[in-house]
């Protein structure tokens, strides 16, 4: 199984998001967003932050951080205090808006890159107006396909470099379901898809030591329906587990919803059926 090629140029990448208390808006008005535009640019200009995908929800944001690492931290937390202090000053409030501290995600490869940037401008597809990407506002997807000049925070070309910086192909990929459907589905990315969809529970705060048990539990549930290099690729991964923990782990899924949830979510992601038939996912 080829491995992913792994991200190791200067300045690590994050995949960042944060929701609002209770699942409440952070976003009121389109003003509201735009000041999140402008304080990503003052980020960018502060702390050497570059952002190479970005989606504004109602009620949550998405961010992919190219940053130097000691900078995050301290980024988001400038990026944070001061929307959410403009904010309250315009709406005559006061308070925490955000549900917490943001939740980062490091981004060590390629494949994760790609899954969380495909799934970042793909998030706002939930939303009955919105048919397609290229038709939500509040992303950098249509930044990404030319139709609207690029906000100088936004980097553009580590993405575009996968795709020779074909504007068509990138967008092949980013809205059809296909997601480069040119090999079958490596092992690198089903397990992105799977740690992006714990990550998204629903944004809830997940210790570690929980993230790595739900990792193990969802990748060995539907692990044993996968064609047999990818389960080999697996097994390997998850140092040869024994068949009964294979067995297990499928009746959690059977009675556990929230591991249902990450499968459908995992599932989503990649654009295949991990649930009702995993061989699917090897078709080319």
């Amino acid at each position: 199984m080829t491995r992913p090629r792994r991200i190791d140029q200067p300045g690590m990448i994050h995949h960042v998001m944060n929701r609002g208390v209770d699942r409440r808006p952070v976003f009121f008005a389109d003003q509201d967003r735009l000041e999140f535009g402008r304080l990503l640019g003052e980020i960018h200009d502060r702390f050497d932050v570059v952002v190479l995908a970005y989606c504004l929800m109602d009620n949550h944001f998405h961010l992919l951080l190219e940053c130097p690492e000691a900078q995050l931290s301290e980024a988001m937390k400038h990026l944070g205090s001061v929307y959410v202090l403009h904010t309250n000053d315009r709406l005559g409030r006061d308070g925490p808006m955000f549900r917490g501290r943001f939740r980062s995600i490091p981004v060590l490869d390629d494949d994760y890159l790609l899954t969380a940037h495909r799934y970042i401008h793909r998030n706002p597809l939930g939303i009955a107006s919105v048919a397609t990407p290229d038709r939500y506002r509040w992303s950098s997807h249509r930044a990404y396909l030319g139709l609207r000049p690029s906000p100088g925070f936004l980097g553009r070309e580590r993405v575009m470099s996968h795709f020779g910086g074909s504007v068509d192909r990138y967008q092949a990929f980013v809205e059809s379901g296909d997601r480069r459907r040119h090999h079958p589905l490596a092992l690198s990315e089903l397990t992105s898809a799977v740690r992006l969809a714990i990550a998204m529970r629903p944004l809830a705060a997940g210790d570690a030591a929980s993230d790595r048990w739900l990792d193990r539990t969802v990748l060995l549930a539907i692990g044993h329906g996968l064609p047999s290099p990818l389960r080999r690729a697996l097994d390997d991964r998850l140092d040869r587990p024994s068949v009964r923990a294979f067995q297990r782990a499928r009746r959690r899924l059977t009675n556990d919803e929230e591991i249902q949830h990450i499968v459908r979510d995992a599932s989503t992601i990649l654009g295949v059926d991990l649930g009702a038939d995993p061989a699917a996912t090897h078709c080319a």
